[in-house]
């Protein structure tokens, strides 16, 4: 587990991720800048995880 993603201002940590597999957490609000045919990166990210372990 590790952080990966600061607030704008630089002086709070917002994101972490699990390094093996797929796993990230957030107190950020992603989905607030996410859009129907233009999804925020987290989002498209999980998606394509799911994908690549549906393949499996």
């Amino acid at each position: 587990l590790g952080f990966c993603g600061k607030s704008p201002a630089g002086d709070i940590m917002e994101m972490m991720e699990w390094k093996e597999g797929f796993g990230i957490g957030t107190q950020a609000h992603p989905e607030l800048k996410s859009r129907f045919l233009a999804p925020a990166p987290l989002f498209a990210a999980f998606l394509d995880a799911c994908l690549k372990r549906q393949k499996k």
